[in-house]
This record gives structure tokens, sequence and C-alpha cells, in this order.
């Protein structure tokens, strides 16, 4: 079990969001919302930068969602 998973408990997630963080701190969102983990990673990959580190969250309260990890 993820620590995600851990979080969440038996809810399934039906949302991810593609955000653009500067210190930790989300200071854009992608406008579209993802039903698909692996479109949401798409996206994120798409995205990065190196000056620019777009990250995905998940709904239910909006958690990180470590990209190493599926």
């Amino acid at each position: 079990m993820t620590s995600l998973s851990m979080v969440l408990g038996k809810e399934a997630v039906v949302a991810y969001m593609v955000v653009l963080t500067f210190q930790g701190e989300v200071i854009e969102k992608y406008p579209k919302m993802y039903a698909q983990y692996s479109a949401a990673f798409k996206r994120c990959d798409h995205l990065n930068h190196d000056d620019y580190k777009w990250k995905i969250m998940c709904a239910k309260g909006w958690y990180d969602v470590d990209r190493m990890t599926r």
C-alpha cells in the first residue's frame, strides 16, 4: 500500500490536476482535469522544464502524487 492509498483509504481517485509550483507553493493550475493518472503524467512531463516544476495532485483534498510511483 502506498502512502497515497493510506491517506485516501479505499475511496477511488476520480480526478487528477496538474499544477505549477514555485518554492512549494501552487502558482498556476493547468485548466484541464484528468480522470487517468497516465494522461496527467504525460501532460506534466510535456510541461516540465528546468525552470518550472509541474506536479500532479489528486482529488479528495488535493494530495500530491509522487510521479515516480503508479
